[in-house]
This record gives structure tokens, C-alpha cells and sequence, in this order.
């Protein structure tokens, strides 16, 4: 049966449409646009969302863990509650983290999320659509390294990526799910030539984690760099007095060649900078990305370095050391704009249209549009706090009230 929602205003997210129309038939947007100028199915079930706002589902480049798990630990049915929480918070895809680990452990933690990908499309749960992996490391500056273990920092190996990737299921986005994105240090031996591989074959290279001078940058950009991560975070000044060379953060604040990540928890960025931040480098090419870990840290369960983590407060840290947020997109898109000063449409689209073009996919996912999987979150329209999200025409567990109908 098909399902009409009006009493809503939809953003696509950069069109705004007032008195919207949204007809759901079989998990697919037949329709988006304004009441009235559309017939509707015979039988419809009417929902009146009684003035909310529908956006795109959220979309997440970098997630860590949740809650009691972490994806550098996880077996399969982790990683799918992971994705079922993500969704009950708003998200409706993303890329799993893995951090620096063993290769063994990567091979590892890449298979389980292939598996639980393989059961996503078996079983077709309202959960986050898993969109490939994310391996943040081992490939970087030691002295930057942050909360990633000193023991597994390495050299970049093209050898020991293709057997990451094929556990994850091939490489580049294209594949089942996939390696999709690397995040490694411009300044590492030969990074420049690593990133031109990786994007020869469809991996976004990403840049984090870094000290290196404007020259490795510029060979990075080069090569086809094209994100970074977690924007002030683990971004060094070269020895080079400032006033004399770029630093790694120049670049990710204003080169357009880069889209940049940035983590609206208040604690990886006060709110001051991150205003000015976004003011620098434009809504176009800023990405909202939770940088979620598990509560204990990057690792958790037997074998893991990790101990419970009581730190009060959005973020989490090991050893006094900021290891990731505990804030997915919905807890800090209200966030971003209130300290950013941006319109609802463009601080919507960091979080939707934005990481989906980092990864090639804007043309299918953070839109609204016909043809394309039900997947929108329903925000109140002055907070832009989260109501309710659906997946695939399917609400996400524990929706309030309003998905009853």
C-alpha cells in the first residue's frame, strides 16, 4: 500500500518545498514536491506530519563504533546493531571505520562488515545501509598519530590494501560493499603515489593525522586527495615558522580541492572556530561527519586495549587522549547551525548531499527525489532535532508516535 505524508516541509535539501506532497510506494519516492499538483494512489494511506520537516537521510563517512561496540572488534551482528542504532538516530548510511590495527585485525573487522552487508541485502531491515569501509590508518605520522597505537603505524602497502579490500569485498565504492575510502598522512614515504592508486581504483583518498608541509599536501591534492578528516584535529604546523609556509590546516580550511569533515560536538571544535571554519571554507565542501566510537573506545571486547570510558560529556577519550564523539549526525546538526549561522538547506545538506558527493553517490542517496529509496529523517522545523527517521519506506525501531500512521 502506498503511503502519502503531507502537512510537511521538505528540503531536497537545497530546494525548499513549502507544502509538500511525499508518495512511498514499495520503499520508493513516487513523488516529491508540492501538494496538489500530483494524483494519488488509489488506497494511499494519509500520514499528516502536522508541519515538520523532511530532509534526506543523514549520511556518515566516518563511524567507529556505538555503544557496547566497536567495528575494529565487531562480528557481523555488531556491526548491524550498530546500523540499526544509526538509523533509529537518523542515519540512513555510511561508511564503518576501521582504525589502526593489525592486519590481521583489518582483515578481520573488513569480512564482518561484508558479512553484515550481505545480510543487509538478504534481509532489508530498517537499519543503516552499509556504503563500503573506511580505513582511518595505519598509514600515518607517528608523532600525529593521536589515540592509534604506536605499535600498528606503518608504511603505506598497496599489497596489504588489496587484502584488506578483498575481504571488504573489492575495492572502491562499487563494491560488495567495499574499501571506499583511506585516510592516511601526506607526509608518509611515497604518499602522494599511494594516493594516485587509490584513486586509479575508486578509494577516496582522504588526508589526516598529519605535520607535513605544504609541499606533501600540495603532491597529495595533486595525486586526487580529495577529503579530510576531522577538521583541527590532529593537524600540525610544520617547523617552519607559520608566517613563512602553509600549515596542513590552511589547506583544509581553503583549498577547493578538498572537501573537509568536521565534527559538530563542541569538544573536537569549540564553536567559535567551527563558525569561522565553515564561514572560510562554504557549506558546499563542508561535510558533517560524528567520528561515533564505541563508549569504551576504539576497541572493545577480548583482546581490546580499551577500558570502559566514564568521561562525561559528548566525547571520549583514552588516556586523556580525544578518541572520537559519542554524538551521531541528528545530535549535532542543531549544533552546526546554531555556531555556524547557516541556512536550514545548507547546513542540511553537510550532513546529506554533501558526504554522498565525496563518495560519487549523490546522484542515489541525500535526496529527495523520485525514484530514489525512502530514506528522510523528519527534524523539527525551528530545532532541527530529530522526530523520526525511515529506511527503505520502513521506520527505524523506536520511532516516536508520528510513525504510526
Amino acid at each position: 500500500m502506498a503511503l502519502r505524508l503531507a502537512g510537511v516541509t521538505a528540503y531536497t535539501p537545497l530546494e525548499k518545498i513549502s507544502d509538500a506532497l511525499l508518495v512511498i510506494e514499495e520503499g520508493v519516492f513516487s513523488y516529491v514536491g508540492p501538494r496538489g499538483a500530483h494524483p494519488l494512489p488509489p488506497g494511499a494511506r494519509a500520514l499528516d506530519l502536522g508541519g515538520a520537516l523532511a530532509c534526506p537521510g543523514f549520511v556518515d563517512l566516518q563511524v567507529n563504533g556505538l555503544g557496547a561496540d566497536a567495528l575494529l572488534t565487531a562480528d557481523a551482528v555488531g556491526v548491524r546493531r550498530i546500523a540499526r542504532e544509526l538509523a533509529r538516530r537518523g542515519t540512513t548510511a555510511f561508511l564503518p571505520t576501521l582504525t589502526t590495527a593489525s592486519r590481521d585485525d583489518l582483515i578481520r573487522a573488513a569480512h564482518a562488515v561484508r558479512e553484515a552487508w550481505a545480510l543487509q541485502q538478504e534481509e532489508g531491515g530498517a537499519e543503516a545501509r552499509i556504503l563500503g569501509v573506511h580505513l582511518e590508518g595505519p598509514y600515518l605520522e607517528p608523532p600525529m598519530r593521536g589515540a592509534h597505537p604506536q605499535e600498528h603505524i606503518r608504511a603505506p602497502s598497496k599489497e596489504e590494501v588489496e587484502a584488506i579490500a578483498q575481504a571488504a569485498g573489492g575495492l572502491g565504492v562499487g563494491g560488495a560493499p567495499g574499501l571506499a575510502m583511506i585516510t592516511f598522512s601526506p607526509g608518509v614515504p611515497g604518499a602522494a603515489d599511494f594516493a594516485r592508486w587509490l584513486s586509479e581504483n575508486g578509494v577516496v583518498p582522504s588526508m589526516g593525522h598529519t605535520q607535513g608541509k605544504a609541499d606533501c599536501v600540495e603532491a597529495f591534492l595533486e595525486a586526487g586527495g580529495a577529503f579530510a578528516v576531522h577538521a583541527f584535529n590532529r593537524y600540525g604546523h610544520p617547523e617552519t615558522p607559520a608566517h613563512r609556509g602553509a600549515s596542513p590546516m590552511d589547506f583544509v580550511q581553503n583549498d577547493a580541492r578538498l572537501s573537509a569533515g568536521l565534527i559538530a560536538d563542541g569538544a573536537h571544535v569549540a564553536p567559535r572556530p567551527l563558525g569561522s571554519f565553515v564561514s572560510a571554507r562554504g557549506w558546499e565542501r563542508t561535510v558533517l561527519t560524528s567520528d561515533l566510537v564505541a563508549d569504551a573506545g576504539l576497541r572493545t571486547g577480548a583482546g581490546g586495549d580499551e577500558t570502559s570510558n566514564d568521561t562525561p560529556g559528548d566525547a571520549v577519550y583514552s588516556e586523556g587522549v580525544l578518541s572520537g564523539s559519542r554524538l551521531a549526525l541528528s545530535g549535532m546538526l542543531p549544533r552546526l547551525k546554531r555556531w555556524s549561522g547557516l541556512d536550514t538547506a545548507s547546513a542540511l545538506a553537510t550532513a546529506t548531499r554533501n558526504p554522498a558527493r565525496v563518495l560519487g553517490l549523490e546522484s542515489a542517496l541525500g535526496r529527495l527525489a523520485p525514484g530514489l529509496s525512502a530514506n528522510f529523517c523528519i527534524l523539527d522545523p525551528d530545532s532541527l532535532e530529530l522526530t523520526a527517521a525511515m529506511i527503505n519506506g520502513k521506520w527505524a525501531p523506536d520511532a516516536p508516535p508520528i510513525a504510526g500512521g
